[in-house]
């Protein structure tokens, strides 16, 4: 494919940027259909005048279908998205860098969806949507999924669906006092809807004293519930800077401090990395721990977004064979950060 692809942006390079600008259009509409032409407009950085040309375009072609709510992909343009998706990735070198990710990383695989996930907000989507794709070819008709909370985990949820009555969903570890939809109890409940299976929930912040964690373990339903998400298959999690996450776990800017004089710049897990990859702090809570992801059939890091480069790379750099999902826009400067 990449010989044909050199000769077109040698020959007719506009050919090419019409391309990626008409692929852009589909994918923000195919991410969040039924849209007006002004936000649409707004969401690929187009004119109202040209946007309206392309879509003229794409309507007269058979590809858009129009409603008072706004346009629609038809089922012509959603078959046609996914060979578009691998010109695409392959005009953008999207496959050399994920094998590049993969080496220096020591990652099993690493996924990269066209986009910037600073400037688009469809990319959060499309790396949902890749994660979605993930788990759907790793699950087994009785596999336990394991999740943490976020924004980005949470479109994961968004973007599954199936019919896996006995496919356990449990949050991977305690809460953190954020908004309810991004909460792991929230995102496990709804990712278990989409699937048609079924879910456990784990009322317990993160951040307790140990002691108050080795009295509740006495609880029954707790331990049951701490059993069930250690035995998890697959994993899915997020990866933040670790100022950020210490903030949000709600510590004091004392030891907000103390964390980052100890050199700490990720949090995955409830784990504090430094930039060598090595843990030198966690915070307290019941859950899947980072011994246990050898043993899971699937361990996903979803994360994106440049100021999360140096997280990025510290929480992978001793991966033993996770997988990444990550954005055009990111996964360039995470590899000009890997020393």
């Amino acid at each position: 494919m990449s010989n044909w692809l050199d000769l077109l942006q040698t020959l007719v390079p506009e050919a090419m940027e019409m391309l990626k600008t008409r692929y852009e259009i589909l994918n923000a509409i195919e991410c969040f259909q039924p849209i007006g032409r002004r936000a649409l407009a707004e969401k690929v950085g187009l004119s109202e005048r040209i946007l309206r040309r392309e879509l003229d375009f794409l309507h007269s072609h058979g590809y858009l279908s129009v409603s008072t709510s706004g346009v629609l992909l038809t089922d012509k343009a959603l078959e046609l998205m996914g060979q578009a998706q691998l010109v695409v990735r392959e005009a953008y070198g999207l496959t050399l860098m994920e094998r590049e990710l993969e080496k220096r990383l020591g990652l099993t695989k690493a996924i990269i969806v066209p986009g910037d996930y600073d400037n688009d907000d469809s990319v959060v989507y499309n790396m949902g949507r890749a994660a979605a794709t993930l788990i759907k070819e790793t699950l087994k008709s009785d596999s336990t999924i394991a999740v943490m909370g976020g924004w980005t985990v949470a479109r994961v949820a968004d973007m599954v669906s199936g019919h896996y009555p006995d496919v356990m969903v449990v949050p991977a570890r305690g809460g953190l006092d954020e908004e309810v939809e991004i909460q792991a109890n929230t995102v496990a409940s709804k990712l278990a809807e989409k699937l048609g299976g079924k879910y456990k929930m784990l009322h317990l912040p993160e951040n307790l004293d140990p002691k108050a964690l080795e009295a509740l373990l006495l609880d029954k339903r707790i331990r049951d519930a701490v059993n069930t998400i250690r035995n998890a298959d697959i994993l899915l999690y997020g990866i933040g800077r670790a100022d950020v996450m210490a903030r949000r776990r709600g510590l004091s800017s004392l030891n907000v401090a103390r964390l980052l004089t100890k050199g700490a710049v990720a949090e995955a897990l409830g784990n504090y990395y430094d930039e060598n990859g090595q843990v030198i702090d966690k915070a307290p809570s019941l859950g899947i721990e980072i011994t246990d992801q050898p043993n899971l059939a699937l361990s996903v890091a979803i994360a994106g977004g440049r100021e999360k480069v140096l997280a990025i790379v510290a929480a992978l750099r001793n991966s033993n064979g996770q997988i990444l999902v990550t954005d055009q826009g990111t996964a360039p400067e995470i590899l000009a950060n890997i020393k």
